[in-house]
């Protein structure tokens, strides 16, 4: 497979992004992760966990389905001793957990709609981060609601977020009209 979802310079060169692009609106949580654990779901080729860990996250892992992707993701992290990658179906993966992981910073960006319950992801993210979830809504008019790609199921996220203790903090416009959401666990 050489197209994937990141291009990749020397590695995967079509892809439909680029790692500046996808970068738009996560300067603020970049600056405040060192220490911290990250978690990435849908990681993809892992370009934006590597960032992470490379701004000195204390762990980061990233959750990706495709082999292919994990496959590029572990070339270009073969340098990054705090970056782990499990690859899974997020569905399936959050299923099967015993417990729910804690980690500092939790990144949803552009994949919950991926889901066939988009409200399953979203919850996850919330009930995994101990203080802040980003988020980043498809470019389609965001509402506050998210539509699977695969069924007529919708999950409201601000109605999720402030149940599971969070408030939005900040909306920063991302790469191609999406909207990046911080949100912050209240104290």
């Amino acid at each position: 497979m050489n197209h994937g979802w990141f291009r990749v310079p020397g590695i995967r060169p079509n892809g439909d992004r680029t790692l500046a692009e996808q970068m738009l609106g996560l300067r603020p949580a970049l600056d405040e992760c060192r220490g911290k654990r990250v978690l990435d779901l849908g990681c993809a080729e892992g370009s934006i966990s590597i960032e992470f860990a490379r701004a000195g996250a204390s762990e980061v892992v990233g959750i990706e389905l495709l082999e292919a992707h994990l496959a590029v993701a572990k070339v270009q992290a073969r340098d990054v001793p705090n970056m782990r990658f499990i690859q899974a179906h997020l569905g399936d993966y959050i299923a099967t957990l015993e417990s729910i992981p804690e980690f500092d910073i939790v990144l949803a960006l552009g994949i919950i709609h991926k889901l066939h319950d988009p409200g399953v992801p979203m919850r996850f993210a919330a009930q995994s981060a101990k203080d802040l979830v980003i988020f980043r809504a498809p470019a389609k008019t965001y509402d506050g609601m998210i539509k699977s790609k695969f069924r007529d199921t919708k999950c409201n996220v601000p109605e999720i977020m402030a149940s599971e203790g969070f408030v939005e903090e900040k909306l920063i416009p991302g790469v191609r009209g999406e909207a990046v959401q911080y949100w912050r666990r209240q104290k």
